[in-house]
């Protein structure tokens, strides 16, 4: 199977729109679904980045012999994202023989499959989502405000319906994008929710130890001062029982 430019077709993502949450005290991760497509055979797969220190993605290259989904979580260390990262999914087709150099399966562009990801934190697409909103053309204002007529008022519609156009396909685009937003921001916060239970959870545990704990140096308080006080009343008694024994007549 080919792409319209003539490039191989392997592989699928359940989606390209990787959007971490960072704003969170853990690793911001996000999983993904790779499905080989039906009667390419086997497949060898791997994912490339150019910040490999800073994700995590598992695994990250593998044979594809089945249309069985495979999960792939990728996960941002320290939650430290810069808009120059890029990761790239590539997809090659396994020779028949059945030996081969993973390396040299992707030295021919032509016969590689290549997938880009869309990456990005909660914030930022959410904010490109409202600044989309904002883009598409107030045809109306623009028709009440020209005063051209003729042949000159053909071309302005010709050009204004060349902009529905382009504004009905940008529209489409951003559906799919709001779509799939909403899809990650949903997963966010029941990642989220499963935080707050697990925080919850280990604050009960504290909260336990810290009684028990809190009891045992109380108890450790009272001895102390229980065995002040006594060595206090011995060493007053003492000096008492010196003297007595001094004024004994023999």
């Amino acid at each position: 199977m080919e792409q319209s430019n003539g490039h191989k077709l392997y592989v699928v993502l359940d989606q390209t729109f990787v959007c971490f949450d960072i704003d969170q005290p853990k690793n911001a991760c996000q999983k993904l679904k790779l499905n080989s497509l039906a009667g390419v055979g086997p497949i060898y797969w791997r994912f490339l980045t150019n910040a490999p220190t800073r994700y995590f993605i598992t695994p990250n290259q593998a044979v594809l012999r089945d249309d069985e989904p495979i999960e792939v979580c990728i996960t941002l260390y320290q939650n430290k994202f810069r808009p120059r990262h890029e990761i790239v999914l590539q997809a090659a087709s396994i020779p028949e023989c059945g030996d081969f150099d993973p390396k040299k399966l992707f030295d021919s562009p032509e016969n590689v499959q290549s997938i880009s990801l869309d990456l990005g934190t909660t914030i930022m697409k959410i904010e490109s989502a409202v600044e989309i909103s904002k883009t598409a053309t107030d045809f109306h204002t623009a028709l009440d405000a020209s005063s051209v007529i003729g042949s000159d008022r053909v071309d302005q519609l010709k050009s204004i319906l060349n902009l529905t156009k382009s504004d009905t396909a940008l529209l489409e685009s951003n559906i799919t994008q709001a779509k799939q937003l909403k899809i990650t921001l949903d997963a966010q916060l029941q990642q989220r929710k499963a935080l707050v239970d697990e925080y919850k959870s280990k604050l009960t545990v504290l909260e336990g130890s810290y009684m028990r704990k809190s009891a045992e140096v109380q108890r450790l308080q009272n001895e102390l001062q229980n065995a002040q006080k006594a060595h206090a009343m011995k060493a007053t008694t003492a000096p008492n029982e010196k003297n007595q024994a001094n004024c004994s007549i023999s």
